[in-house]
């Protein structure tokens, strides 16, 4: 009989501001998995920066059943990558049949206890909003030849702009995996950082800060055979620089960027109510002091804005 499937939620929370936005992600997380034992939260923190972590956040966590490890040393990357944090923590084994890996800077308002039923040669993203990288100078094909491979013929619609028709490239806020040994032996993790790794020390192509994962999460799925369920909007819904926030749909993932974007959509209000009742009393004036301090200085700089 197979193993029971078990999800993964993770993400990285290194240094203060990423382990204030986990805040939110951990309890937006915790009410949208509530007595779903299959589904469980870790965090990831340097050691230096886990040994600096404030005593709300380990209180939230402990409620929100976020387990908290300790990130493995980064590779020798050409140079300084934090990003490259979250493929070294994509290596790490959660003993769960399927990962998810999150940026902090997210909300989540569902389930995603789906992406447990993904195959095990899946993997699934949404498309990048816009062609950040490789529009130029025929950089994917040189990016898959370096691996001796061609540019896949299938293409996805962007999802920000003129929602062009492009290459593979996908945001790598949200990627969802097996966590499935493969022919080889090794996992869709130590897949991405064998590829971000070779692509960064050997290819030579201009601009691959700080795009390095969004470049090689492709590459990866080629290289190795994994197959793409390509996600809708809704599972990673950009909320930087839109017009209308009233009209914000009922996303998955809100993927807000910066607080003053979340704090216009319609969902800010039940998710800081979340993110109140998970906290334990002996925080919470620390949290509403936090709270009030970001609302009033959104709300200034929306006043200034209209002067």
């Amino acid at each position: 009989m197979s193993d029971p499937k078990s999800l993964a939620l993770f993400y990285v929370a290194d240094g203060y501001r990423l382990e204030k936005q986990s805040w939110l992600l951990s309890a937006s997380l915790a009410k949208a998995h509530e007595g779903d034992a299959r589904v469980r939260q870790v965090a990831y923190a340097t050691a230096p920066n886990r040994a600096e972590m404030r005593d709300i956040t380990h209180a939230i966590y402990e409620v929100c059943g976020v387990e908290l490890r300790t990130l493995s040393a980064p590779p020798k990357w050409k140079k300084p990558y934090p990003h490259g944090n979250k493929i070294v923590a994509a290596c790490d084994d959660r003993g769960a049949t399927h990962s998810v890996f999150l940026d902090t800077d997210m909300a989540c308002t569902a389930s995603l206890a789906e992406f447990m039923d993904l195959a095990p040669d899946t993997c699934a993203a949404a498309p990048e909003g816009r062609p950040t990288w490789g529009g130029k100078n025929a950089r994917w094909t040189r990016a898959y030849a370096h691996f001796d491979m061609e540019v896949p013929k299938e293409r996805v619609k962007l999802l920000r702009g003129a929602k062009l028709e492009y290459v593979p490239y996908f945001n790598a806020g949200l990627v969802a995996f097996p966590e499935a040994k493969q022919d080889d032996g090794r996992r869709f993790g130590e897949h991405w950082l064998d590829t971000a790794l070779d692509f960064d020390l050997n290819c030579a192509i201009a601009n691959k800060r700080p795009w390095l994962d969004q470049i090689t999460l492709p590459l990866t799925m080629k290289r190795f055979g994994y197959k793409t369920r390509v996600l809708d909007e809704l599972h990673n819904y950009s909320l930087s620089h839109r017009m209308d926030y009233s009209q914000t749909p009922d996303a998955v993932i809100l993927h807000y960027h910066r607080m003053r974007f979340l704090y216009q959509s319609p969902q800010w209000p039940d998710l800081r109510d979340t993110l109140v009742d998970k906290m334990p009393s002996a925080h919470r004036d620390e949290l509403d002091a936090h709270i009030k301090d970001i609302e009033s200085s959104l709300d200034a700089e929306d006043s200034s804005a209209s002067t």
